[in-house]
């Protein structure tokens, strides 16, 4: 995400508010310099963070950050910032070997950096005005002079340097041994820097001529400015903040429904208030109809009672005959002697005898399974064991959700 505002760390001290190129205001809280604004991207001092150049195979995207994080551990700048890691990376070339990324890890979190209405966040470096060109370029940040290498305009290495914060050759001794150590790294041997950007406020001159004549590359004086509009970088977002916005997302989101809710509860509420007074005058004239066809209603629930009464003559499941059939169909070859059959064309009742208590069991489920008599549940007591061994039983089939008789 782009902005036109600006949040870096002074030459000297504290804080900068930049309107694209323009600097507005200094100060040393960057809420206060921010105040409403809500294009702020925040800048992340060079001090606070630690850059690499690494090669890694290429690898689907999905697996790409893990493979970061084992080289950030590696190098023990994970959990910098209370168990916290925060870190970026960006592909800048590719070879026979791999896909070489550079890698910004933040190592620390200046008071008031962690800026909550911030829409994002980047590095100092990245937010330096410079050519395509390979270039390295330095500026006084916080009093100290800091170290930057370019490629196509993309910070691939930035470094605070321990001399002196003055130009002159200790300043000159130590750019020209950062630069040479930094020849042998992957990625740099076929774009190493061709000119020092020395980025100076108008009254910085003394001591240039002598840091110039010192530093193995040529030596450009360009004026100390920022991008127009500034890219941040989503990895780089601390947590308190993304925690902030969805915090912030939740509550407007909260009072955007209670809103909401209000105005359908008084739209409903007003409907069903001329709803009730419209439908007052239904319901007396509903009670009225309704009393008017009571006795037709009772008379139908009596014809109802009537043709249930009538059912078994129309239903051949109820016809005795059809009943007695199927009860003799189902009894065994032998062995179970039916004394006595009843039947109300609905209810059933069996009384008789059986060789043993097992053929009185085995005729109850016989019955149960019987598709024809479906429609009933059959129970039976204990039968009566004779003393010739033989089992009286009493068998009673009703038809299942029957209701019980009045």
């Amino acid at each position: 995400m782009a902005g036109r505002t600006t949040i870096a760390p002074g030459r000297k001290h504290g804080w900068v508010l930049y309107a694209g190129k323009s600097e507005q205001a200094q100060g040393d809280d960057p809420a206060v310099l921010a105040g409403r604004r809500g294009d702020v991207v925040m800048a992340y001092p060079v001090s606070c963070l630690s850059t690499f150049l690494v090669t890694l195979p290429s690898v689907e995207s999905s697996l790409l950050e893990s493979m970061v994080f084992a080289q950030v551990e590696k190098r023990g700048l994970a959990g910098k910032l209370s168990g916290e890691t925060l870190f970026d990376f960006e592909k800048i070339d590719h070879s026979g070997e791999g896909d070489l990324y550079q890698v910004t890890v933040v190592i620390e979190m200046p008071e008031g950096l962690a800026l909550k209405s911030a829409i994002g966040f980047t590095s100092s470096a990245a937010v330096q005005d410079v050519s395509t060109r390979p270039v390295a370029r330095i500026w006084k940040e916080l009093g100290r002079y800091v170290l930057a290498i370019y490629r196509e305009g993309r910070p691939v290495h930035a470094q605070v340097l321990s001399s002196r914060p003055e130009l002159g050759n200790a300043l000159a001794g130590e750019v020209n041994l950062s630069l040479m150590g930094l020849q042998g790294e992957p990625g740099l041997a076929n774009s190493f820097p061709e000119t020092l950007e020395v980025a100076l406020d108008g009254n910085e001159v003394e001591g240039f001529a002598a840091f110039s004549d010192s530093v193995t590359l040529p030596v450009e004086k360009v004026a100390h400015s920022i991008r127009d509009r500034v890219t941040s970088r989503l990895r780089l977002t601390p947590a308190s903040v993304i925690g902030a916005r969805r915090k912030s997302r939740n509550t407007v989101k909260t009072l955007i429904g209670l809103a909401v809710g209000l105005m359908i509860y008084l739209v409903v509420g007003a409907w069903f208030w001329k709803k009730a007074k419209t439908t007052q005058q239904e319901v007396v004239s509903l009670e009225r109809q309704v009393e008017i066809l009571q006795p037709d209603v009772e008379r139908i629930q009596l014809s109802e009672q009537k043709w249930k009464l009538l059912e078994p003559a129309f239903d051949k499941n109820f016809f005795p005959m059809i009943q007695l059939n199927r009860i003799t169909s189902a009894l065994p070859g032998n062995g179970v002697v039916v004394r006595e059959f009843r039947t109300d064309g609905r209810s059933i009742r069996l009384r008789g005898q059986a060789r043993d208590v097992q053929l009185a069991n085995r005729l109850v489920e016989d019955l149960r399974a019987m598709d024809g008599f479906s429609a009933y549940e059959w129970s039976m007591p204990n039968p009566k064991v004779e003393k010739n061994n033989t089992a009286t039983f009493e068998i009673e089939g009703k038809p299942k959700h029957a209701q019980p008789e009045q």
